[in-house]
């Protein structure tokens, strides 16, 4: 009994260590279901850390937290680090997003920083659906509205002033976005990265012009 209660307390010991090191490492982080990070989410968490610690964005950062991160191949010299975020802070986020992305990107080594809300696409319920649930689904839940939702979240804080869908010989869709002139100088550098992560996460292909 006595060496089987030593035994249990060992593991408890050794797992709640294991679980405080991976709390204290991420702490920027929170994962559903206790998910180990991936190297890009540690690496965003750490600078999201150092820069709470000793910049001016300190207080603003202070209570903020990020949901998951990914890398995006924009081409092979270049990559993009999307980092998801709670959607109920992202106007918290959006007050300080131009600076915060200007220090992440300094210690990302140069790579672009995207921030996009986590939003939950919910399918069109059937007469066959196992689920039927008596309140209508969310206009904001559906497929259009999340990939809309997205492409805002990709350009801000530039303004979308307008878009319309192209069909190729193919049959294929692209979708050509208008952004309004004035942001032009901020994002004109970043318009393949926007166009490769769309197509990442939505598939679908899109191109990018400034109108006045």
């Amino acid at each position: 009994w006595y060496q089987r209660r030593v035994r249990d307390t060992n593991y408890f010991i050794n797992t709640n260590l294991s679980t405080m090191a991976l709390y204290s490492h991420s702490s920027k982080l929170v994962k559903p279901g206790n998910e180990a990070p991936t190297d890009v989410e540690t690496a965003v968490s750490q600078a999201l850390l150092d820069l709470e610690a000793n910049s001016d964005l300190s207080s603003a950062l202070r209570g903020l937290y990020f949901v998951g991160a990914e890398e995006v191949v924009i081409r092979d010299d270049k990559v993009a680090v999307v980092i998801h975020i709670p959607f109920p802070q992202q106007k918290i986020y959006h007050k300080i997003q131009g600076r915060l992305v200007r220090e992440l990107e300094k210690k990302l080594s140069g790579k672009h920083v995207i921030f996009l809300s986590k939003r939950r696409i919910l399918s069109k319920p059937t007469r066959h659906s196992r689920n039927l649930s008596k309140q209508k689904r969310p206009r904001s839940r559906t497929l259009t509205a999340v990939h809309a939702s997205i492409l805002d979240d990709l350009v801000y804080p530039a303004e979308i002033a307008g878009q319309r869908k192209r069909v190729k010989l193919d049959g294929s869709q692209q979708i050509k976005v208008h952004l309004e002139k004035a942001c032009q100088i901020n994002t004109e550098t970043k318009l393949d990265t926007f166009m490769s992560v769309y197509k990442k996460l939505t598939g679908k292909d899109v191109v990018f012009e400034y109108v006045d």
